[in-house]
């Protein structure tokens, strides 16, 4: 060991200056509030190094951040500019060996010691807000290492041996038992399985969180005061809050239903159903009835002209920022008290027939942001041919003695819900109009059909039913609502490719289109109609239809009739498989004879797992059934239609046809 002289003085602050030996050439400003701070609580736990320096004045080859610490409280007056600093004098030349051997040397201490001392400080009195304070830290990066200190002993041991990161723990400590993080971490059998996110998850699966549509219908207060329980992640960007009593959140959620269904109640509905699911009204397949718009009376109609009148001035007043700070606050206040009349008057004038609100009802269920939603004027459909007969002027006795209600159907498989079935057919209605418009032969024979029907059809028995694929009205059905990723779909980005490419043909100037036209050849002419064609077909099962559109059947015939194949336009991936239930993964995997023992085995994972399993498991060639084209045309669908239109109901087809 080099024998060093040494010698221990009190020198002032403003005698101090930094050494050029100092081997930090680029210091961080990080950390010198908090150094700052602990000097001042806690007073100097270590000594400078010094050197005689030039002009009276000492040199610091070690502390310079120590030097900088002080500094900025002498500046902020917590100090005086000649307060006494122990330093250590050297007389040895070499002060770059001092400065590197201080730096190079020294170790921080493991954040399980760090998490264990603030332990300590807490356990011994301290507040958060006062640790925080001597050591200039935030309170809250305080909350977060004493949260980390109740970690269980083994999760602790573990990351004080280097198997656990700071951010796992971090996750881990979302739960408070010891128990759950011992298995969240110890039972893990996978690397993903300890990743962080997947941490989060597993401890919180049985929570709620607290931006979820349940805890903002109630409110967290609410919860609270009802004697429930939360979770708070101290560690996430947003310090998410986790409701851990899920049943008293559900039966407070249903008890805000129940007293939404109440007031529906009153209004004559002949149902009222509360949904805490929120999917009621799309996955029942329900019909709708609509309500009529009826006439004001004198009094309604003139508050409401008077009302739009002043809108409208409103309006003006506002849009020309016409007046004082003051005046345009209170316009812009009186202005939405006029349009929250107008609109409570307009929803007074819309009104349901009473004999119909006796077979329809309401579905209530809480909405995204946690207001009720309610869906009025929903009918069952084995209420519907009542319905029906009422809408076309029946009595309620006559038509429910000419219903007869069928009997339920038994089936266990789960349906696609309708969502994704709009979604699909609109990917399969896309990679069709693709196909139909390279056949100009078939997109021919697609627009006679609907125009031949109606011209010469319009008179036979079951002509609506016999409605076309190809929807002739000069416009194009937009699929792109019907599709949750528009970008991601091959097949909606080639057809707006095709689309595109047509119009670049097309002179820019419509006025210029005719005679454009006239000079083409009939090739040229037939390819714009196979275009023109194509644009019109609609294959998209909508969410509100209750059965499969006739239309649909007439577009596998189109499909058949191009030799379409939808597997070169879609592909059963990740994605998709994500929007299936387990058990309907279960039903694609037994389908394709999978053997029972690896789909229970499946089904058993958590769903990301799953979904991951069944991906390779499958044929590359799966297509769920809603968008396979039939070998063979399904000519009962079309004789059943047919048989169910009436004589009585040809006027009325008739009328909806043509328009």
């Amino acid at each position: 060991m080099t024998d060093t002289a040494t010698d221990l003085h009190t020198i002032p602050l403003n005698k101090l200056v930094p050494s050029p030996a100092n081997v930090r050439r680029f210091r961080s400003e990080g950390g010198i509030t908090e150094l700052a701070a602990s000097l001042h609580a806690h007073g100097q736990l270590q000594n400078l190094v010094v050197s005689k320096g030039t002009k009276g004045k000492f040199e610091v080859v070690a502390g310079a951040r120590r030097l900088a610490a002080f500094a900025l409280l002498a500046k902020e007056g917590k100090i005086t500019k000649d307060h006494g600093v122990m330093c250590q004098f050297r007389t040895e030349a070499n002060n770059a060996e001092l400065s590197l051997a201080e730096n190079i040397v020294r170790e921080r201490m493991s954040e399980v010691d760090e998490i264990a001392a603030f332990r300590t400080l807490s356990e011994g009195g301290l507040p958060p807000e006062e640790i925080a304070a001597r050591f200039g830290i935030s309170h809250m990066t305080v909350r977060r290492r004493l949260k980390l200190a109740h970690l269980s002993p083994r999760i602790l041991a573990a990351m004080g041996d280097g198997l656990i990161t700071l951010e796992q723990a971090e996750a881990l400590a979302l739960s408070d038992d010891h128990a759950e993080q011992d298995s969240a971490w110890f039972d893990a059998r996978t690397s993903w399985a300890r990743d962080p996110r997947t941490i989060r998850e597993t401890l919180s699966r049985e929570h709620v969180k607290g931006d979820h549509r349940f805890a903002r219908c109630v409110g967290l207060e609410a919860y609270e005061q009802a004697g429930g329980t939360v979770s708070r992640d101290l560690f996430s960007e947003a310090s998410d809050v986790y409701l851990t009593d899920r049943p008293l959140l559900t039966r407070m959620v249903m008890e805000k239903l129940a007293e939404e269904a109440e007031v529906l109640a009153a209004e004559g509905w002949g149902w009222v159903e509360p949904d805490l699911e929120g999917n009621l009204h799309y996955a029942a397949g329900f019909h709708r009835i609509y309500p009529t718009r009826g006439e004001p009376t004198p009094e309604q109609k003139a508050e409401i002209e008077a009302l739009q009148a002043e809108a409208d001035t409103l309006s003006e007043k506002l849009d020309t920022e016409d007046g004082t700070d003051a005046e345009l606050e209170a316009a812009s206040q009186r202005y939405d008290e006029v349009t929250d009349r107008l609109e409570a008057l307009d929803e007074a004038a819309t009104r349901y027939d009473h004999p119909l609100m006796g077979k329809a009802g309401s579905v209530v269920s809480v909405a995204t942001d946690g207001s009720m939603k309610v869906s009025r004027g929903l009918v069952r459909n084995e209420d519907w041919k009542v319905v029906e007969a009422i809408i076309n002027g029946a009595s309620l006795e006559d038509a429910a003695a000419l219903v007869e209600r069928p009997e339920d159907a038994d089936d266990d498989t789960p349906a696609i819900s309708s969502v994704l079935v709009e979604e699909l057919t609109a990917q399969r209605t896309a990679a069709l109009r693709i196909t139909l418009a390279g056949r100009p032969d078939i997109a021919l024979a697609a627009s006679l059909h609907p125009l031949l029907i109606r011209a010469i059809y319009k008179h036979s028995m079951g002509y609506a039913s016999y409605e076309s694929a190809v929807e002739l009205r000069g416009e194009q059905k937009d699929l792109t609502p019907s599709i949750q990723n528009p970008a991601a779909s091959a097949a909606l980005t080639g057809w707006n490719d095709l689309i595109e490419q047509t119009r670049q043909q097309l002179p820019q100037n419509v006025a210029e289109l005719w005679e454009w036209l006239i000079k083409q050849t009939l090739p040229t002419l037939l390819d714009l109609l196979a275009v023109v064609t194509s644009i019109n077909l609609n294959a998209v099962q909508m969410r509100h239809e209750k059965k499969r559109p006739v239309r649909l059947a007439r577009a596998d015939d189109i499909a058949r009739a191009v030799d379409f194949d939808i597997t070169r336009h879609f592909k059963a991936d990740q994605a998709f498989l994500e929007r299936l239930s387990k058990k309907q993964l279960a039903d694609i995997l037994a389908s394709q004879d999978v053997p029972a023992d690896r789909i229970a085995s499946m089904q058993k994972l958590p769903k990301y797992e799953a979904v991951i399993r069944t991906l390779a498991e499958m044929r590359a060639d799966y297509v769920p059934a809603c968008i396979e084209t039939p070998a063979f045309p399904d000519a009962a669908e079309d004789i059943e239609d047919a048989e169910d239109m009436g004589d009585d109901d040809m006027g009325d087809d008739m009328a909806l046809a043509a328009e």
